[in-house]
């Protein structure tokens, strides 16, 4: 049974990852597979060794006397075997911990000493474990004298228990950084999600690691008075028959855990891929029909100016005709400007990046409000220092159309606030705009980034603004969140990895 299951288990996280075997949380995954395989099967060579314990080992792995006895009369090389259990023991522990090491600093300038520690810390342990040393060194103080013998036993074994506290330790420093890297992270929503979700799949992994191999690594050789025979050890296991009884019931209840949390994960990130790429297409499509569009009405625009132009010479007497006159060549004026102001934040856009801080876009844009609108009020919290890298134009007018938003929602509301908060959120330098306006309804959220959608009746709103906003988000490798305010109203997080 637990064959069939570790097969399941490899084919099923292949098929989930296949598309990142560059990522390097992917490769520790791998690695975790293939030295929980591989202490699997060596353990339970290992144990064909020792016929006692083959009706507990027939409930738990199904065997049958026939293949049991097959796998005794094969007469595995312990030696190899020992070493091949305790080595891929410790390179599940480390590849848990470079795992969790991996995903949490994935956008972070990882030093090679950092690694180098960790690598050295579990050498040093399987040079410990080796059953070869083992024997040469038992045999070299036994040589010596009873006492030296003496000695090197309880520095032996009192290495074993630090050696394996410091497994334990591992196991929970891996779960600690998800669990830190998750509570400093938790306002992030994408961060959030994809944390609780790499959690959910590894909790199993390395509850079913610690029952079957809680004692292990372990020194399972001891030196005889005939030095090519040496004693092989049973693993010191207690109840075992009852541990070896519900490890099968909790295989099945993680495995259906892993593919539940796999599926859930592959499912909600393929839900935001085709949100971006249906606001993509939609975006494509809706610039090719304004320029249709925008071309057919400039002519009709241009014949109106030409026409009220040439009007307002025939007229220059008549006061009355050249006010009227006005108003509607600024109005044709207006017009030209929405139109190429909606067709520019369709069109494909170049970014000229550049290094600033974040804070730099936000009061770029407050500077760009009116009086009018700056009635409303507005604090800013700046609570980063750090520099992105950045088309600061651009990133300017998004900041600049998700106040205008916020202003507009916020309008006859005497107690309108409008927040913006400038942070860090780990390698993120997040802008969260927040209103506390009405909100936005719960069956509009999921269009508000798709062009030509609005809930405003002004006859200047094209529905293009956020469209704009979330191209040039995704563009600069960030992301833009809705989400609602504390209490009522709206907010807006922009996203940027921070240089």
């Amino acid at each position: 049974m637990m064959i069939y299951l570790s097969l399941i288990l490899i084919l099923y996280a292949l098929a989930m990852t296949y598309t990142r075997l560059k990522n390097v949380s992917t490769l520790y995954l791998y690695m975790m597979i293939a030295s929980w395989l591989v202490s699997f099967f060596s353990y339970l060579f290992y144990l064909s060794n020792f016929n006692v314990y083959f009706i507990a080992i027939r409930e738990f792995y199904n065997f049958s006397p026939g293949s049991w006895n097959r796998l005794v009369l094969e007469n595995f090389d312990s030696m190899l075997l020992i070493r091949l259990l305790n080595g891929s023991i410790l390179l599940f522990c480390f590849s848990f911990l470079m795992f969790s090491v991996s995903f949490t600093l994935s956008r972070h300038k990882v030093r090679f000493y950092m690694y180098a520690v960790f690598i050295l810390g579990f050498v040093v342990q399987f040079i410990f474990y080796d059953p070869y040393l083992n024997l040469g060194l038992q045999n070299f103080f036994h040589n010596k004298g009873y006492e030296y013998g003496k000695l090197y036993h309880s520095i032996s074994n009192n290495l074993d228990r630090f050696f394996l506290l410091f497994k334990y330790v591992t196991m929970s420093l891996s779960f600690f950084i998800l669990l830190h890297y998750l509570v400093q992270n938790y306002k992030v929503r994408f961060i959030r999600r994809y944390t609780i979700y790499h959690m959910m799949c590894l909790l199993p992994i390395a509850a079913i690691h610690w029952m079957m191999f809680s004692w292990a690594p372990d020194l399972l050789v001891k030196a005889t008075f005939i030095p090519d025979h040496p004693n092989f050890l049973m693993p010191q296991i207690k109840n075992l028959a009852l541990r070896l009884n519900i490890v099968p019931i909790l295989s099945f209840i993680a495995l259906g855990a892993m593919i539940f949390t796999f599926s859930r994960y592959k499912t909600l990130e393929q839900l935001d891929h085709n949100a971006n790429e249906d606001i993509v297409k939609k975006m494509r499509t809706a610039s090719l029909g304004v320029k249709a569009f925008t071309h057919s009405v400039k002519n009709h625009l241009l014949a109106i100016r030409s026409e009220a132009e040439f009007l307002r010479e025939k007229l220059a007497d008549d006061p009355e005709a050249l006010y009227s006159l006005k108003l509607i060549l600024n109005s044709c004026a207006d017009s030209y400007e929405m139109i190429d102001n909606a067709s520019d934040k369709l069109s494909t856009i170049s970014l000229k990046l550049t290094v600033c801080r974040l804070h730099v876009p936000v009061e770029a844009a407050l500077a760009k409000l009116t009086s009018a609108e700056q009635a409303v009020p507005i604090e800013v919290i700046r609570l980063s220092k750090n520099k992105v890298r950045m088309d600061q134009k651009h990133i300017t007018e998004v900041c600049y159309n998700i106040m205008i938003n916020a202003i507009e929602a916020l309008r006859g509301r005497s107690n309108g606030q409008i927040t913006i908060r400038i942070e860090d959120q780990d390698t993120w330098g997040c802008i969260a705009i927040a209103d506390n306006g009405p909100g936005i309804a719960p069956e509009h959220k999921h269009d508000v980034f798709s062009p030509f959608f609005t809930t405003k009746s002004t006859s200047t709103n094209w529905g293009v603004g956020l469209s704009y906003c979330h191209k040039i988000v995704t563009a600069h490798d960030g992301k833009i969140e809705l989400g609602d305010a504390e209490g009522n109203g709206t907010v807006f997080k922009i996203f940027l990895p921070l240089t």
